[in-house]
């Protein structure tokens, strides 16, 4: 695999990422789990007059799947359910290489070489997936389609 697809930022975030542990105190808290892979997260959030006040995450996931998280979690403060939805959206069309870097990614432009690997785009919307369902009130979700969650 191309050493593109971890660049410093990516390496950085899945190495020490941010916002990751327990949080007290959540209103909104999901399980996600890509199971092809491995993957499965537990994102808390806490949410105060409809936005993402504070956030947290963790689990067993590969580098993509943590990177993301990491980069989301700092994306998300401050934020509410629209705004999650547009960056989910935005970033799936990122990594399939329909549109190139967009300035309201910020970081997770990082991984728009996931556009060159399909088969590791799954990694990198587990995170995006599991903060939807946080968000509607979900307790589980899963990245294969027509899977019970």
């Amino acid at each position: 695999m191309s050493s593109t697809l971890y660049q410093h930022i990516v390496v950085e975030h899945s190495r020490s990422p941010r916002h990751f542990g327990a949080l007290s105190e959540a209103t909104h808290a999901a399980d996600g789990a890509n199971p092809l892979c491995g993957d499965a997260l537990r994102v808390e959030l806490r949410i105060e007059r409809g936005h993402i006040a504070a956030v947290a995450f963790r689990g067993e996931a590969c580098a993509i799947a943590k990177a993301t998280a990491s980069l989301l979690s700092e994306q998300s403060l401050g934020r509410d359910a629209s705004d999650i939805a547009m960056l989910e959206a935005r970033f799936e069309r990122l990594i399939c290489g329909d549109i190139a870097a967009d300035e309201t990614l910020g970081d997770l432009n990082a991984l728009a070489a996931l556009s060159r690997y399909p088969a590791r785009r799954k990694c990198a919307m587990l995170p995006f997936a599991t903060w939807r369902a946080a968000l509607a009130g979900e307790s589980r979700i899963t990245t294969e389609r027509g899977a019970a969650s």
